[in-house]
């Protein structure tokens, strides 16, 4: 196993050096979490149904559930559950509803089981990705699925026209009073040339118990090493967690001599999360790929290197992500040219929208982030330019993919495609059951946003496609004048405002564009809290969502915690003699973070920050605000969000390490680069769970609700979350929206932050 594992990690690493792969990219099924559970002993198990009979098995809503002999895994039949791909209903963008087949069972106790599996047929003729629904059903001390609909609910990509077996470790749920397992396919329609009927033929349904994986703590999994599985930055931390390790020493090997370069001791060290044991090999700086080995735990191979050929292939990946979330256009293996008839609407005038990239686990599309997206690419691919014009050009062509999707939504009065909710595939036709309109909105956000992608690749594209570049610029313009005349401040309108001056700035050179950026960042600065707060630990650089200063910013979800900021730094860069007021706001911001980041050390991972508890809004708020560090009666230091049913961190947590990597940059600030570069380590390994939560990138990486496209390689998802209302990272085997649906939010920003540290 070894051996096979250093091969696959040699052989990727060639190619990337060689140049960009092709595109849509393939990684190994060893390296998933998948695998990983196909491989685990069984302790014991017991068969729930043999589908020889249709005894405890009940059909509800589409379609129809019979006995068949046409496929079986074993014995002489299984179940089949058929259900047409659409009703015949206009829909919104949701799927028109479900087929299920339920294995009824009586209040039982599953207490001592935890896994669930069983085989399954896909029988799709066309389609490309299939996917199928598992629910749990409990209805004992704890509710199963969740209030919110999500815990219980688990999506698995399946390969069609092939017996599959699934897996579901269910150690996380209520299982005291079971009442049945459900398995359940969305009508989510069908492309053109494709079948209107899914079949799916189920057989061998086990409870079985297992050594589960770890999914809730800070604590590290039983018998694993925590680390980043893409490697180790020279000029960065180089260390490695363990939570039971007896051994006394680590050693550091080069898998290429086969010879150790360090050996060093593990260090126990009681941290505010609990205590660790940490291995660190910061001295180490020899360009290679490595192991540590302590005692009987090994990882499998990593690199140390320059930032930049460490996190080269993770770019490259994400890059992938977004090519395979193209609309549009084929996407081999993913999907034929797409949502032809997908339409946005300005009184009697329409434009069709499909093109840019789909926004996440279902189809749909929104401006901020596309936008967000094409402006990442740009800047990290001008810093490119002169170490690796591969990549460079790539970025660009990319960028440029999600520019024109920018470009062709504006109705030119402000009005544009600012989201569009599709959750279904489309037969194309205009006029059909299966289109979807949205209403157009004049957004001041989604326009200054616009404003700076374009302006910012009026630039870049000057020289490449005057054309283009004429037309960015135009557009940006206008766009600037739209979002200005409906502005509404806060700390978020007026970084995107700042933004957006400055790029227009830089293009065109007139004076306004100064003006406005100065007023937007007197503004920024009249919401920071610039003197201590009265707590028993005092803080301050952090920011209120207005200037009145009677709440503070924070994000549960999508975040742009960053603009603001990064508004300053480039602010102080462009007028270097009016920068020490810039720079003493964004000195508080960072001093901030060094000190709130120690609350989660070792990880680093940037908690959410400061909650007032007199703003919860309900009796969960006020739970999970006192469910952190205690500050004063009023005020809790939060390391998770306070949030609803969208869960999960990665949009967060990398916003706000994309605000300190562009300060670390500016001041030259290694320990502020250092925080920063601890999300990069958090996704990629250096976590509680040892997973990478990027697909493909690294070891462990789980399956995620990609149910549509498939799982992508260099997709992250929207991240850790936290269970009921508790404040530690809670990440169970199931895979649901929204905590593990793949998300270009959490993708843009992992670029946004490589264009500070790539060089």
């Amino acid at each position: 196993m070894r051996i096979f594992f250093l091969v696959v990690f040699s052989i990727t690493t060639n190619a990337f050096a060689q140049g960009i792969p092709e595109m849509p990219m393939k990684m190994p099924y060893e390296n998933t979490l998948e695998y990983t559970w196909s491989q685990k002993k069984i302790l014991k198990s017991k068969q729930l149904s043999d589908m020889e009979t249709m005894d405890f098995w009940e059909h509800a809503n589409f379609g129809t559930l019979s006995l068949s002999q046409e496929k079986f895994h074993s014995g002489k039949s299984s179940l089949l559950l058929t259900s047409p791909t659409k009703d015949e209903k206009v829909t919104t963008g949701r799927p028109w509803g479900t087929a299920s087949a339920i294995f009824k069972v009586k209040d039982e106790n599953w207490s001592d089981w935890n896994r669930i599996s069983f085989w399954i047929y896909p029988d799709l003729p066309g389609f490309k990705i299939v996917s199928i629904n598992l629910v749990f059903h409990n209805n004992g001390a704890e509710k199963v699925p969740d209030s919110y609909n999500r815990n219980g609910l688990n999506y698995q990509v399946l390969e069609n026209h092939k017996w599959n077996k699934v897996y579901w470790e269910i150690e996380h749920l209520g299982r005291d009073k079971v009442t049945g397992v459900e398995i359940r396919y969305r009508l989510q329609g069908n492309e053109p040339g494709t079948t209107s009927t899914a079949r799916y033929f189920i057989d061998e349904m086990y409870l079985e118990k297992v050594d589960p994986d770890h999914f809730e703590g800070w604590n590290v999994a039983k018998g694993q090493i925590a680390y980043n599985h893409a490697g180790y930055a020279n000029g960065f931390p180089k260390t490695a967690l363990v939570s039971d390790l007896s051994a006394k020493t680590f050693s550091l090997i080069n898998i290429a001599t086969n010879k150790t370069v360090f050996q060093g001791p593990v260090q126990s060290k009681q941290t505010p999360l609990d205590k660790f044991q940490i291995l660190d090999f910061s001295g180490i700086s020899a360009a290679g790929k490595y192991i540590i080995k302590a005692g009987d735990l090994q990882t499998k191979p990593f690199q140390i290197n320059n930032l930049k050929d460490v996190y080269r292939s993770s770019i490259i990946k994400t890059i992938n992500h977004f090519y395979s979330q193209r609309c549009g256009v084929d996407i081999a293996g993913i999907h034929d040219a797409c949502h032809a008839d997908w339409m946005t609407k300005n009184g009697d005038k329409m434009i069709q929208i499909n093109g840019g990239w789909h926004d996440a686990g279902d189809l749909s599309q929104g401006l901020v982030n596309t936008t967000e997206a094409a402006y990442a690419m740009l800047i990290l691919a001008r810093n490119l330019e002169k170490s690796d014009r591969k990549l460079s050009d790539r970025l660009l062509e990319e960028a440029k993919w999600g520019l024109n999707w920018v470009l062709k939504n504006r109705f030119g009065d402000g009005f544009r495609s600012n989201w569009a909710t599709y959750d279904m595939w489309t037969d194309g036709i205009v006029g059909t059951i299966d289109d979807v309109f949205s209403q157009s909105q004049n957004s001041s956000q989604g326009n200054f946003m616009s404003a700076t992608t374009e302006a910012t690749a009026a630039i870049l594209f000057k020289t490449r496609d005057s054309f283009l570049a004429n037309r960015a610029l135009q557009s940006a313009e206008e766009d600037w004048e739209f979002a200005s005349k409906n502005i509404r401040l806060s700390t978020e309108a007026a970084g995107a405002a700042l933004n957006a001056s400055l790029a227009l700035y830089e293009a065109t050179m007139h004076e306004k564009y100064k003006v406005a950026a100065f007023e937007y960042a007197n503004y920024i600065l009249e919401c920071q809290q610039q003197t201590d707060l009265d707590t028993d630990v005092p803080f301050k650089g952090f920011f209120h969502r207005t200037s009145a200063k009677d709440n503070i910013l924070h994000y549960p979800h999508r975040s742009h915690e960053q603009d603001a900021v990064v508004g300053l730094v480039r602010l102080s860069q462009l007028f270097p003699k009016d920068a020490p007021k810039w720079e003493n706001a964004l000195r508080l911001y960072a001093d901030y973070y060094k000190k709130v980041a120690s609350y989660t050390a070792p990880y680093y991972m940037l908690p959410a920050g400061i909650y007032d508890l007199t703003k919860a809004q309900n009796e969960s708020d006020r739970e999970q605000i006192k469910n952190g560090i205690r500050l004063n009666d009023r005020y809790y230091l939060k390391r998770f969000p306070v949030w609803g049913e969208f869960r999960g961190n990665s949009g967060t947590t990398l916003s706000q390490a994309k605000g300190l990597s562009k300060i670390a940059t500016y001041f030259g600030d290694k320990n502020l680069a250092d925080i920063a570069s601890r999300s990069l380590s958090w996704h990629l390994g250096l976590n509680p769970f040892n997973q990478s939560f990027m697909y493909g990138e690294g070891y462990r990486y789980a399956g995620q609700y990609s149910v549509m496209s498939g799982n992508i390689v260099g997709g992250l998802p929207v991240g850790v979350q936290t269970h009921f209302n508790r404040d530690d990272p809670y990440w169970p085997a199931e895979n649901v929206y929204n905590w593990k649906e793949i998300w270009v939010h959490p993708a843009t920003r992992w670029l946004m932050i490589m264009s500070d540290l790539i060089n």
